[in-house]
Parts: C-alpha cells; structure tokens; sequence
C-alpha cells in the first residue's frame, strides 16, 4: 500500500512538472512507464481516485493543440455579457447560520474530549500544535498551493517537547482552542489547496507522516560520529600512538556507540507513541462536517419554520418561545438583546445561554436568527441514545433473537471459540423466559464486552461470517452496519440519530409523555424513574431504557433530572 502511495505521489509530481512546461525526471518516457504501471496496478478507491485526476490532467494536456506557426487571424471581438460568478455554499444565510452552530458544536465536543488529550504526554496536542507550526510556514512558499501531495514539503518545526513552557499545553483552554484551530485549518484546506472535500483525511495523515519522518521532530541530541571515532581509533593505531591514547580512544567510541543505540531506542519509542497519537489526531477529523469529516450539518430551517427545539427567525422585537422557554427579543441603543428569565445578553454572532441542564444556542447572520435548545450535558445522553439504537436490535425477538444471537457468535468468534450450533434457535428460549430488565442488562454487557474484543477491527466482515454460518446473512448486514456507525461515528447528535430527540425535565410529580399516539407516565421517585402505559407495571429507568412501542423502540436516556428520548422503528 505505501509503495503504490508512493509511486501514485510520483505520478503527480510528474504530471504536475509536465503541466508547468519542465521536463519530468527521466524524461516523457519514464512517466509513459509509470503511469503504464500504474493503469496496471490493483489500485484501492482513495489512490484510483487520486491517479484518476491526475491522468485527466495528463489527458488533458496531451490533448491541447499545439500552437501553429502562422499568425492567427485577427476576428472581431464578441461582448459576451459576464455572469456572476454563483456565491459559495457558506454565503447562504441558512449555510452561514449552520456553520456556526457547528463550531459552537466543535467547542463544546472537543471540551469534552479534553480530559483524554490532556492526559499523559499529551502527544495528540503536541503533534497538532507541530502541524499546526509547519503548516502556516509552508503555506506562505511559492509551490504551496500546486503541492496537493506534498512532495515538496520539508518540515522545519518540531514536536514541541513535554517540557515546552511556551506552548502551555497544559492549560484546558491552550489545549482546546488549539484542537479547534486543527479543525478550522483541516476544514479550509479544500479552499486553499485543489483537493477534494473527500481527500481531506488523506491530506493531512501525508502531512502529519512527513513530519513524523523526519528525526529532527523529535527534539533528540545529535547522534554521535562514530564513523569518525572508528577513523581516528584507526589513525591512532596506523601511527602507534601509546597504549593510554587509544585506550582513550575506544573508551569514548564504547560510550558513543551506547549512546547512539540509546538514542535509536529512544527514536523508535517516540516514533511508535506518536503513530498512535497520529490515528487519534485523525480520528478528530471526524468531527469535520461532511462530506470532510461524518458530521451532518446541522438542521437549520427556514425562517418561519419551527421544530423540536429549533426555530429560525428575523430579527423583531417581542416574545418568541422555544420549547419550554419564552425568549425576549429588544433593539435598544443599536444592540439586540436576547431575554432570558428577566436578564437582557447582547446578541452578536453567537450566544449561549444556560438554563437548568439545557442550554440555549442563539446563532445570528444579519437579519436572520437561530435558535435551538442543546442539553448541557448532550454528549453523554446522546451517546446513550446511540448505544440504544444498538439495544433496539439485540432485544427485538425476530427471528428467535436473530441480532442478540449475531452479537454473541460475534463475540465468540473474536475469542476464537465459535461453535454454530451454539447459537442456533434455541438460545432464544432462555431470552424469551428473561424478565424485560435482566435481558437488557444481558444485551448491554454483552455489547461491551464484544466492542473490547472487537478492538478498531472492522466488525462487519466477521459478522458477516457469523451470520452466513447461522443462515442470518441479511440481519448480519444490518447489525454489522449498526456497528460500524457507532464505532466510528463522532459523538452523536439529533442530526446522526435517524430520529427527532426530545428533552424532559425530570419533576417529583408524574409527567404525562406522549408518543406517537401513546401516552406513558414518568415519574421521578427517591432518584429513581418509573416509565409506564395505563394497566401495565411501571419499568425502571437507571441511564437507558429501551421500551417497545408496537412496531417502534422508544429509546429513553437519563442523566440526573434531564430526560432524552427518540421514537426509531423497530428492524
């Protein structure tokens, strides 16, 4: 793979040259060779692509006529009226409004994340904080903008050690604001580079290996001249210098060939730690919006238009109710204000506003503003949420506990103690004689305990082993799919849960919750909730509930007194 990388960043460093009138290294037929290899090559989908669009280029400018030696003939000229050039997608004042409530989400996902970057070496923020140094370096050289595959890039900056007292990296905020930074950069990358939205990921993992190629990155001493110890030994002796002098000699030859191989250790140890700290700087990509990154953009309506806890408005004095709020709009000294609760706060481009465990996120592009109520601690029921999609397919009984079944052959699978008959049919009889609760339990240990094994394997070709052998092949599909998504999906929000969210405020007195034509009671009891229909025993909720609804899974996440739920069709 890294060969046809390499031979791939060749073919366009050779096209390019050809493009800007020199001559590619080893001449027009050396890269006729390469790029005959290359057609010839299995390629994967990301270096097709990329050899693809240089071989237009290539196409392109063997195509070009050449210029003809006579004068041409003088015709004259057409007034061809000049069409505006169309606006960019962010210059809609619905795209603006949305990317902003997508840096408000960044900010609030990377403080989430702070805990794990801010532990340890900190090798994740220290690699950002190099790449974001050598980045804004090579930007400003000549060839920047023509270097899409980085063949030219020399880095110059290093890792910033532990030890750095100008980067701070131990501050939470330092720390944030520069994951935000990484993200802002990755996402303009598209603009300031030819390269498509999609190779993004691609770009910055060549970036970030180039400069973990290099040995200056690492803030390591000098490595000793041993060559010209050995050389001066050797002199020593050819001229019979005293036994005192050579022993010298190969004593500071011992020390500087210990010191080297320390040194080598030392290299290889820091190269290993940030390869993995490389993975987990990528896999920040992904809170990127798409198609960059898997975040959906999120859901902006028309002015006018109101959802669950979204509303986007014009600007005009008065009230405006959100969910269980009622808002103030006022225009006073040339400053709109938004109201909360009696307190006017200066609305300017963004606003967040704590209330209980929600929070308001106020977005404004000129005229227009957008409203929507966020949880304050979203991430966690979201991702509560996201692992109860999960659940709705191990508990539903179809096809005698089909996906329960897959999970757990998965699971074996990975132990290397998978056994077909195992999980035939049969295991069913015990998932139907299990209480709703005590199967739920069942299903999320058995989640876990298959997701540690599972490790950043891909699931879905083991499931799909599993299934085919247990005659579940379409049902393997769907739960590998499902795993997938949860295993590498950002933490999730209302835009990545297939399903409208809803939040509760938990109260002491029972609470009527209507659900697509159902009505259950929920009622917080000594810290417990009870979640219920008419002339059924009440069920407890601890952090998650999924409860079945006919032919739908009403997913219930709790924490403290916040209440989210999504209603999602059963599989």
């Amino acid at each position: 793979m890294d060969h046809l990388d390499d031979l791939v960043d060749l073919y366009e460093y050779r096209v390019e040259d050809l493009l800007q009138g020199r001559t590619p290294k080893g001449g027009k037929q050396a890269l006729l060779r390469l790029r005959q290899l290359l057609i010839q090559s299995r390629l994967p989908g990301p270096l097709a692509k990329r050899f693809r669009q240089a071989d237009a280029r290539f196409r392109a400018q063997r195509r070009a006529p050449a210029p003809e030696a006579q004068a041409p003939v003088e015709l004259p000229a057409i007034a061809v009226p000049e069409e505006p050039e169309p606006p960019p997608p962010e210059a809609s004042p619905l795209a603006a409004l949305a990317l902003k409530v997508w840096r408000l989400q960044v900010e609030r996902d990377v403080k989430a994340r702070l805990e794990a970057l801010l532990a340890g070496r900190r090798e994740e923020l220290r690699l950002i904080h190099a790449f974001l140094d050598n980045f804004a370096l090579y930007r400003e050289t000549p060839g920047f903008k023509r270097d899409f595959n980085l063949s030219r890039f020399v880095p110059t900056r290093p890792i910033p050690s532990l030890s750095d007292t100008l980067v701070d990296l131990d501050d939470p905020k330092v720390a944030q604001a520069l994951v935000v930074d990484f993200l802002e950069t990755a996402r303009e990358l598209p603009k300031l580079l030819p390269l498509p939205p999609e190779e993004t990921r691609t770009y910055v993992r060549r970036f970030l290996n180039r400069l973990l190629e290099w040995e200056g990155a690492y803030n390591l001493p000098p490595k000793p001249d041993l060559l010209a110890l050995r050389r001066a030994l050797e002199e020593a002796r050819r001229l019979g210098a005293g036994e005192k002098e050579v022993a010298q000699l190969e004593e500071r030859l011992r020390k500087a060939a210990q010191e080297a191989r320390r040194r080598d250790l030392l290299l290889e140890e820091e190269k290993g730690r940030f390869r993995v700290a490389l993975e987990k700087v990528l896999a920040l990509l992904s809170l990127l919006p798409t198609p960059q990154g898997e975040t959906p953009w999120p859901r902006v309506p028309e002015p006018g238009q109101k959802e669950e806890g979204l509303l986007t408005l014009r600007l005009a004095p008065g009230p405006v109710v959100l969910g269980p709020l009622t808002l103030t709009l006022s225009h006073a000294g040339g400053t709109w204000h938004l109201g909360l609760e009696g307190e006017d706060h200066p609305l300017e481009d963004t606003l967040v506003l704590p209330w209980e465990d929600l929070a308001v996120w106020a977005v404004r592009e000129n005229d227009l503003l957008h409203l929507r109520l966020e949880a304050r601690s979203g991430l966690r029921l979201y991702e509560l949420l996201a692992e109860g999609r999960l659940l709705a397919h191990l508990l539903h009984p179809g096809k005698d506990y089909a996906y329960l079944r897959l999970l757990r052959g998965l699971s074996a699978r990975l132990k290397g103690e998978f056994q077909p008959q195992a999980f035939g049919p049969a295991l069913a009889e015990k998932y139907r004689k299990a209480p709703e609760e005590a199967l739920q339990d069942f299903a999320r240990k058995g989640l876990d305990l298959t997701l540690k094994r599972l490790g950043q394997a891909d699931p879905l070709p083991l499931l799909q082993e599993v299934g085919k052998a247990l005659g579940l092949e379409a049902e393997a599909q769907t739960l590998g799919q499902g795993l997938r998504e949860y295993l590498g999906r950002r933490p999730p929000t209302r835009e990545t849960l297939g399903g409208e969210v809803h939040f509760l405020a938990l109260t002491p007195e029972p609470q009527a919750l209507k659900v697509d034509q159902h009505a259950l009671s929920v009622r917080l009891k000594e810290d417990a909730v009870y979640l219920g229909q008419a002339g059924e025993v009440p069920r407890r909720l601890k952090d998650l509930l999924v409860y079945r609804l006919g032919g739908k899974a009403l997913i219930l996440a709790r924490e403290g007194h916040r209440l989210a739920y999504t209603l999602l069709p059963l599989p």
